[in-house]
């Protein structure tokens, strides 16, 4: 089949249009040959009273000779006559006479002797339309006409309108074909100016969008889910780039360090506790790069729906437990208790092991940034439309410049202490990009020097 969608187009457009022209011409040509057809009857009867003059006289009338007239007359062939001559008394045919013995069948009718004066009936014989008509009555004797005419009647009429169809059908066909052929090219215009606006992109024009305006919808339809598409190419370059950008910028401090800590260590010849010191702060770095290539790859995904599409049944009390868990051995080492002070049983719907991930993310940062020999609480508490889940802690707190940037990546509030404790700035971001994915509110309330109060709000209905 063809690959052009112009060429199916007018393809199918052709097919159609013969089916139809034929359908329409056989139909026409049916009903003037049906007309012509109806015309026998009327031509019967006409003949039928043109031969009363003829039958008038005396003596029986031979209905070859008549049949020859009527022939001669009308121009019709073939056309047989068989005369009836009927007593009224004896209700007895007296006598008959036929043009042509062989046809004889043809007259197998029903003569009606009870006919008035003129009366015709008309009856289908094989290919032969025959009528019976009362002529005349004289004295005693009735007389009957019946006539036979073949139904296939030649009409130059008809040999005319065949002759027309034939000639007229290619022409309006042809004609259609160029009309649906603008039709055609200017309904795919639009097909073409999507495409040509496709050529035009690059990789670095992926902010551009095709322009739906003035699109038929079933492209517009077609245009949208490219230009969706763009928004995902454009969205996955962007976390690519911003990848190697975040790469760059992040790892470049601790392989200057570690490369510092090497060089200086193989400058001259060293005590094992030295040796000892260097190898620990390159230990340090080269886990902070470790954690931070994680992390970064964890944030570049390249599609949400690969983690959303784990979500299950879970107990959110259950994961805080073994959350909570985990962490009291981390925590211990600062001499800081974890402390449940409120928990509901509840049941909700998501991915368990990155509610953990987020959950881990923020105990850990109420410990780190804790003060030694203190508490972080949590807590799960039903609200009015959703569930409250806080983690609060006594710790250093963010300033109120700070806060509007914690969930950026690489920010920290105080960069040399989060450093020094180990932080890469990018727990936050992954905690708000879990919670986003689980349409779970996060909001985070500081007090510089006093201490930090997370509240988690989950909504109940996907609860």
């Amino acid at each position: 089949m063809f690959k052009s969608l112009k060429f199916q187009l007018l393809f199918y457009f052709l097919i159609t249009n013969v089916v139809v022209l034929s359908g329409f011409s056989f139909f026409l040509y049916s009903t003037a040959h049906k007309g012509v057809s109806d015309t026998i009857d009327g031509q019967l009867k006409i003949i039928s009273l043109d031969t009363i003059a003829d039958l008038t006289g005396e003596g029986y009338v031979d209905s070859k000779i008549i049949a020859d007239e009527l022939i001669h007359e009308f121009e019709i062939k073939p056309l047989y006559v068989k005369v009836i001559y009927f007593n009224k008394h004896t209700k007895k045919i007296e006598h008959t006479t036929l043009s042509s013995k062989e046809q004889h069948a043809l007259f197998n009718i029903p003569l009606n002797e009870m006919g008035h004066l003129h009366s015709i009936y008309y009856f289908d014989k094989d290919l032969y339309r025959v009528s019976s008509m009362l002529l005349f009555e004289a004295n005693d004797m009735k007389v009957f006409l019946q006539l036979a005419l073949k139904k296939t009647v030649q009409s130059p009429y008809l040999d005319r309108l065949i002759i027309s169809l034939l000639i007229a059908n290619p022409i309006i066909l042809i004609l259609f074909l160029l009309i649906a052929n603008v039709l055609i090219n200017q309904t795919l215009g639009s097909v073409k100016k999507v495409v040509k606006s496709v050529h035009s992109l690059s990789v670095n024009q992926l902010s551009q969008r095709i322009n739906s305006n003035n699109i038929p919808t079933e492209i517009e339809e077609l245009v949208q889910t490219f230009n969706k598409l763009l928004d995902n190419i454009e969205e996955l370059f962007g976390r690519i780039s911003a990848f190697s950008t975040d790469a760059s910028h992040e790892l470049k401090t601790p392989l200057t360090v570690i490369r510092g800590e090497i060089e200086v260590g193989l400058r001259q010849d060293r005590t094992p506790a030295e040796y000892r010191a260097i190898l620990e702060n390159v230990i340090q770095e080269t886990v902070y790069v470790q954690e931070t290539i994680e992390q970064l790859f964890f944030l570049t995904k390249k599609d949400t729906t690969e983690l959303t599409s784990n979500f299950e049944e879970l107990y959110l009390d259950e994961i805080i437990t073994d959350v909570v868990s985990q962490t009291k051995k981390f925590a211990s080492a600062k001499s800081i208790q974890i402390n449940v002070t409120e928990m509901i049983p509840l049941t909700i719907y998501g991915n368990e092991l990155l509610l953990k991930v987020a959950l881990n993310n923020l105990l850990r940062n109420a410990i780190v940034y804790n003060k030694e020999g203190s508490e972080v609480r949590i807590s799960i508490r039903e609200e009015n439309t959703y569930y409250s889940l806080t983690i609060d802690d006594d710790g250093y707190g963010i300033s109120k410049k700070d806060l509007p940037f914690i969930f950026e990546r690489f920010f920290r509030a105080d960069k040399a202490r989060s450093r020094q404790k180990g932080g890469t700035g990018l727990g936050l971001s992954i905690v708000k990009m879990i919670l986003d994915m689980h349409k779970y509110e996060i909001n985070i309330d500081s007090i510089l020097g006093e201490g930090t109060y997370v509240t988690v709000s989950i909504p109940k209905n996907i609860s």
